[in-house]
């Protein structure tokens, strides 16, 4: 019992921890909540998870609807189905490892990557079939990377340990084999040989941040393989 009063007495001075943070690999921890402010942490999560869905809801609109002429077999590219994983993310509240894992796997490569969003503000007017959209061919490009890079940044900024550090490497290893599912049967990049070799350019990125990553893991925070 003084063990447990003990344990009590200290609730104010430390943080606690939710309960996802002990749920199989999948659910990862939760930033760390104080008793005084809990109420406050349930309302973030709560504009966190609405903000997700909204998100998700208004890109899968915006891609796979209103320009889907224009976009045609761009839909399925890597970079967005990147979007909707931090969509995804989101509406998890930041506390589903694999979409997590997804969205610091991408930061990288959209930050290397971004001379080709220069080149799309560049070209946008000149492009024949963004004539009639062309400010939502914008809004789509402004919703596509920088949401990505945002969300990364803000788990980094915020101790990504609680974001990104599930239980084991396998994790780790199954995630980016499952983000690299949707690119090698819809990306035309890889089907159809389209702009080549730019899908085994943004192989070898995805292979190498997820590489990086699981390095990182290992080594610097001590995750086991299994």
């Amino acid at each position: 019992m003084c063990q447990l009063d003990r344990c009590f007495s200290q609730c104010n001075a430390r943080p606690i921890w939710t309960f996802t943070s002990f749920r199989i690999g999948l659910i990862a921890k939760s930033v760390p909540l104080s008793v005084s402010n809990t109420s406050d942490s349930m309302g973030y999560l709560e504009i966190t998870i609405v903000l997700g869905v909204s998100f998700l809801l208004f890109r899968i609109w915006l891609v796979e609807f209103k320009l889907s002429d224009g976009l045609q077999f761009r839909r399925r590219y890597f970079s967005r189905f990147f979007t909707y994983y931090t969509g995804l993310a989101l509406a998890f509240g930041l506390t589903a490892y694999p979409f997590n894992i997804m969205v610091i796997v991408a930061f990288p490569i959209l930050i290397v990557t971004s001379m080709w969003d220069v080149n799309f503000y560049r070209r946008v007017k000149s492009q024949p079939y963004w004539v009639e959209k062309r400010r939502w061919a914008v809004v789509e490009r402004l919703t596509l990377h920088p949401p990505v890079v945002v969300v990364a940044i803000f788990m980094i900024l915020n101790d990504a340990r609680n974001y990104i550090q599930p239980p084991n490497l396998i994790t780790i290893v199954v995630t980016v084999v499952i983000l690299f599912v949707p690119f090698f049967l819809l990306d035309e990049r890889w089907t159809r040989r389209y702009k080549w070799p730019e899908a085994l350019i943004v192989i070898g990125l995805v292979v190498a941040s997820g590489t990086s990553l699981l390095l990182a893991e290992a080594f610097l925070w001590g995750v086991p393989l299994w």
